[in-house]
């Protein structure tokens, strides 16, 4: 039954991940911590998150901001392994309540960000956004909001964005993966359930990239789904863990 339950939830992130381009980590581990202890979840939906990332990469390499990206993948690699030292060292329920918070937080601010703030990438930032961004994947599983938030303040087409963010965890999470090794949070039964969840990936990956076509067809928005989404998440961490 516990396989069954992490396939599915691994299942979920990867629909997420197919239809948005960004998330598995952000909807899966907040499901699996409800039902494996969090310093295998975190870990488990990162090699997922990473196996993604290449597909992706590759169909839209030609909008990838390739300086911005390395900028920030630079700026990670140190919060990376500061995070994994946090993962290992902090207690499981401080973990849980941090990521709530940040879901619940990037979840309102993508309702509310409309405007640009940057005419153009700052490398002194994008810096310190990465650092935040592998600190944060590495720790609680969500690399996301920081440079999703910083994305979304430049002035770039959506094709740029979603790719850059794309390659941007794709070389992010070597860093966490590498954190989590020299840590020994790469256990023998984190990637046993990596080889049994693979099927169910394979197929929430394949219904979430048809369901992006369908939506995109009918023109529904599917990004605000999400944020409701992870702002549900996000409340139920912390008020099951307070």
């Amino acid at each position: 039954m516990e396989l069954v339950v992490i396939s599915i939830i691994i299942a979920l992130g990867g629909f997420v991940q197919g239809l948005t381009g960004f998330g598995l980590a952000l909807v899966s581990v907040p499901l699996l911590s409800l039902f494996i202890d969090v310093k295998v979840a975190i870990p488990l939906a990162g090699i997922f998150g990473w196996f993604v990332t290449f597909p992706i990469v590759y169909k839209m390499r030609r909008y990838v901001n390739w300086k911005t990206a390395v900028i920030l993948f630079i700026g990670s690699l140190p919060g990376s392994y500061l995070g994994a030292d946090i993962l290992k060292h902090l207690p499981s329920d401080i973990i849980l309540i941090t990521m709530g918070v940040i879901l619940v937080l990037s979840g309102l601010y993508s309702f509310t960000s409309k405007n640009t703030l940057f005419k153009s990438a700052s490398k002194p930032i994008s810096l310190g956004v990465g650092f935040f961004s592998g600190a944060l994947g590495a720790s609680v599983g969500e690399p996301g909001p920081p440079v999703i938030a910083y994305t979304s303040m430049l002035p770039w087409t959506n094709h740029e964005t979603k790719s850059t963010l794309v390659f941007f965890f794709m070389l992010q999470m070597i860093g966490a993966i590498v954190g989590f090794w020299f840590k020994d949070l790469l256990t023998g039964g984190v990637l046993k359930y990596v080889g049994q969840a693979i099927p169910a990936f394979l197929i929430g990956v394949s219904l979430g990239m048809l369901s992006y076509n369908l939506l995109n067809k009918y023109q529904l928005n599917y990004h605000k789904i999400i944020y409701t989404l992870l702002i549900f998440l996000g409340t139920i961490l912390i008020v099951k863990n307070i």
